[in-house]
């Protein structure tokens, strides 16, 4: 009896090894069919994956944020940014050599526009805006290389640089005013502040013969490499009446007011607005300036009513435009 108790569970103990074998075999056997599907499905996507980087632009002065325009030239979609790497390789402002990854959201971020398919998806052909922005500065006047890398592990670069080109800032308005010394001292005493925009608003100067008034603040900003070959100030302004020899002078301080460059003068009377553009493209002001000196800090551009009569001086507008090249 003992005997044929020991057979029996004997051989249920075999059917039972037998059938946790073959469970066994049949979860890696599907564990090996799914992997080998993923593999090829991922195969597959990648190989239906590819992205262009167009174009590369500076967007700042500093030499930190720049934009890249990434064209989707394969069949997938991305949807998942954060599965993306931007990697930065260049040379920043000290002169050290820099590798780094940037993080999604914090240093770099993509949007696509129109984005009216999908909204926030990177369908095929679709041209995306990458903006990304160094932990450092780039050195003037020499490239890096930026390298988008898919979720799929799909990869192209292109080089970007910090480099200054011949253009101009246009016209820049002042946000700060200080009535100067000479005349009555009080510059124009009646809404300086109305000369910051090109409007239908002015300051005004009642019979301010010799009355000087500083503008500032213009915000002017350029690469630390761009030399200055000329800068421009605007006047719109007019008179109350004409006679009596009337004109306005303009000077430029390049340190905060302590020194200033020769007067350039408007002397053409007018009872109506018109523009008086002092200095130009290569008028540098009988001086080399560097970009500090262009800074809030330091730049000043001075106003003087000159004539005879007690006439009101208007001024609509003092702008400054500086012209810079390589």
């Amino acid at each position: 009896m003992s005997g044929a108790l020991s057979s029996v569970i004997a051989m249920s103990m075999l059917m039972l090894v037998t059938v946790l074998v073959f469970q066994i075999m049949d979860i890696v056997w599907n564990t090996q069919v799914y992997g080998h599907q993923e593999f090829t499905r991922r195969i597959e996507e990648r190989q239906a994956t590819a992205v262009d980087v167009e174009s590369t632009s500076d967007t700042t002065t500093d030499c930190l944020t720049y934009t890249a325009t990434v064209a989707n030239t394969g069949d997938t979609i991305v949807t998942d940014f954060t599965e993306m790497d931007i990697l930065v390789q260049y040379t920043d402002s000290g002169e050290n050599q820099v590798a780094s990854r940037l993080v999604y959201t914090s240093n770099w971020t993509i949007s696509m526009s129109p984005d009216s398919r999908d909204p926030n998806a990177w369908n095929p052909d679709e041209t995306a805006t990458i903006t990304f922005t160094l932990l450092l500065a780039l050195k003037d006047n020499t490239r890096g290389t930026v390298v988008v890398v898919t979720p799929q592990g799909v990869v192209d670069s292109s080089y970007f640089s910090c480099i200054c080109a011949v253009s101009d800032t246009g016209y820049l308005s002042p946000t700060a005013q200080a009535a100067d010394t000479g005349g009555d001292g009080d510059g124009f005493e009646s809404d300086p502040t109305n000369a910051f925009a090109d409007d239908a608003s002015s300051a005004t100067n009642v019979g301010g013969d010799g009355d000087r008034h500083r503008f500032y603040d213009y915000g002017i900003s350029l690469k630390s490499s761009c030399d200055i070959s000329g800068i421009e100030v605007r006047l719109d302004w007019w008179l109350s009446a004409l006679g009596g020899g009337n004109s306005i002078d303009v000077e430029l301080s390049w340190d905060g007011g302590t020194s200033w460059t020769a007067a350039k003068t408007d002397a053409v009377e007018s009872t109506s607005e018109r523009s008086a553009i002092l200095g130009g493209s290569s008028d540098t002001w009988g001086r080399t300036w560097s970009v500090a000196e262009l800074s809030d800090s330091n730049f000043r551009a001075r106003a003087t009513t000159n004539g005879s009569g007690g006439l009101t001086y208007y001024l609509d507008w003092a702008p400054v435009k500086v012209y810079y090249a390589p």
